[in-house]
């Protein structure tokens, strides 16, 4: 269940566990299995009695829908990715804006909390920005602060209007543009990202979440259509922000990558679900044993609800 779950984390199961056995298992949830071998596992549930769920070109599909992931759970089963460099472009130049981009290399649903596996990697398509936005005075009445975040030609803006620390996520996700922003109290700490790539207190649903086109156009004040596939940058007014502000209110860029989702190991990739089945998968597919081994499973495999204790 990694990245959301690691080796030594302790998993709490609510102060009466032996109730969840009465309740039925919802989407999204992490439940404690009992397996017919006798040993136990952890496992997420992504499909509900009757539905038909399918693996298609790295994606889950319910029901013959893409299913996108909500933000609350993208924090749990996306990855940061390492050896990115980001660069800051000037805006010295003549019509130039102020933005931090991502010169984007091939992604590989690699996995750096299991670096004995071996298998063949493949390239993950569902990418974006992480951003924790920190403005430390009130922007003036009528100059609100503009933020945006670039995914490939496609720009998802924002309007800040007070001071406060921000989150922004945008990216391509499950064959969508998504993206959501969020304000992080103090309590929150959201300077400080440790395991999780998403800043505390994900929303439970998008701002904007429309499907992808490759042909989505370039936002009308935005013409450069040569930029890198990833950047976020800040203007004041339509105007570019120094690059001293800039940097200064920008306290964390991350490029994230969610789950790339695998079919069977003998290719089946649809599973018709009964009237009284469920299916479940690991947040780490490649390396995991799910319903794709063992079939939908019914009501009585399930023990309790599991959430990492904090």
């Amino acid at each position: 269940m990694a990245p959301g779950l690691q080796p030594g984390d302790v998993i709490a199961t609510g102060w009466f566990p032996l109730l969840d056995q009465l309740r039925r298992p919802q989407r999204h949830e992490r439940w404690v299995l009992a397996l017919p071998d006798g040993t136990s596992a952890i496992k997420r549930v992504v499909g509900l009695p009757g539905e038909t769920v399918s693996i298609r070109d790295g994606d889950l599909t319910v029901g013959g829908q893409t299913f996108v992931a909500p933000p609350q759970l993208l924090a749990e089963t996306a990855s940061a990715v390492d050896g990115v460099t980001l660069h800051t472009d000037g805006n010295d130049a003549a019509g130039g804006r102020w933005q931090r981009t991502v010169p984007m290399p091939v992604i590989f649903d690699d996995a750096p909390w299991a670096p004995a596996e071996s298998r063949m990697l493949l390239p993950v398509r569902d990418t974006g920005l992480a951003v924790v936005l920190f403005l430390r005075t009130a922007p003036s009445a009528g100059e609100p602060v503009s933020a945006r975040i670039r995914v490939g030609d496609v720009v998802v803006p924002w309007r800040i209007k007070a001071a406060g620390r921000y989150a922004l996520v945008a990216g391509r996700l499950d064959g969508h543009l998504v993206g959501v922003a969020w304000p992080i109290t103090n309590a929150d700490d959201g300077s400080k990202l440790i395991r999780s790539w998403l800043p505390p207190h994900a929303p439970p649903d998008w701002d904007v979440a429309k499907p992808w086109q490759e042909s989505l156009s370039v936002d009308s004040q935005d013409d450069d259509t040569s930029s890198p596939v990833l950047a976020v940058g800040l203007t004041v007014a339509g105007m570019p922000v120094d690059r001293t502000i800039a940097d200064d209110m920008i306290e964390h860029v991350i490029v994230w990558r969610d789950v790339l989702y695998r079919p069977a190991a003998d290719g089946v990739v649809e599973w018709r679900l009964g009237p009284d089945a469920f299916f479940v998968l690991g947040d780490f597919p490649s390396a995991s044993r799910d319903s794709r081994h063992w079939g939908p499973l019914g009501p009585g495999t399930f023990r309790s609800r599991a959430a990492p204790r904090h």
